[in-house]
């Protein structure tokens, strides 16, 4: 799947936080050669923070 693909579902299913991420994310990954499960791993993170992160400026 291409990057733009893979960016486009991200922001259809409004995953905010693995979208800001995931560039970064993937040149870690490839740069330190990290397993596929560290790279969903580190998204899935991104995501949870953005999400807690959220949260808490709404309350």
């Amino acid at each position: 799947m291409e990057r733009h693909e893979i960016i486009g579902l991200m922001a259809e299913l409004k995953f905010a936080g693995m979208h800001h991420a995931y560039d970064e994310i993937i040149a870690d990954a490839l740069k330190r050669q990290h397993p596929v499960q560290n790279v969903v791993g580190d998204l899935l993170k991104a995501e949870a923070a953005e999400k807690h992160a959220r949260f808490q400026n709404t309350r």
